[in-house]
């Protein structure tokens, strides 16, 4: 691949959601302040396992070995499938964003993954009801997911926006969620 499937991640976690809190709200906009505080926190928690998809590494196997070729694959979308997938669920089920910007923001992001969940999801799928000595089926796997990476490589960075965006970086620097995520 060549950017890391850790770019999503990456560019949204060490913008958006580390660095040094912001000070307190004023009392008038503090229940305002907190809707945004916790809505940025749902946000983040959706991309919890997805930030696991970063750290994962493709186990080594010989070529030929076929049992350990389809473990490396059922270990990849075992990462794959539930990071993607709880991006895309957290996501879409949030409630009403603190601003414009951060509806456009999370609709980006929902908009960049959905199509690369789906094809992890129905690639995992087809492996999983293929059984264990199917070599074949193993194969397929492997090129499905050359074909997601390269997918991954090739589509816009779809956390631009929270990269750019002072008052998402502020609210993400109060979302203890966020602090979760690798910085």
């Amino acid at each position: 691949m060549r950017r890391s499937s850790v770019l999503f991640a990456a560019a949204f976690l060490l913008a958006g959601c580390g660095g040094a809190e912001t000070p307190a709200a004023a009392p008038s906009s503090s229940a305002p302040a907190a809707a945004g505080s916790s809505w940025m926190d749902g946000f983040c928690g959706s991309l919890l396992d997805f930030a696991k998809i970063g750290e994962f590494r493709m186990p080594d196997f010989e070529q030929g070995d076929a049992a350990n070729a389809r473990n490396s694959m059922d270990e990849a979308f075992g990462v794959f499938a539930p990071g993607f997938d709880h991006a895309v669920t957290g996501l879409n089920g949030l409630g009403q964003p603190p601003s414009a910007e951060a509806e456009a923001a999370r609709k980006s992001i929902v908009d960049a993954l959905t199509p690369l969940r789906d094809q992890v999801v129905a690639a995992k799928t087809k492996l999983d009801a293929a059984p264990k000595d199917d070599k074949a089926a193993t194969a397929e796997a492997g090129l499905a997911f050359r074909q997601i990476g390269s997918n991954i490589n090739d589509m816009p960075d779809p956390f631009q926006q929270l990269e750019t965006n002072a008052s998402l970086k502020a609210l993400a620097a109060q979302a203890p969620n966020c602090k979760k995520l690798p910085s």
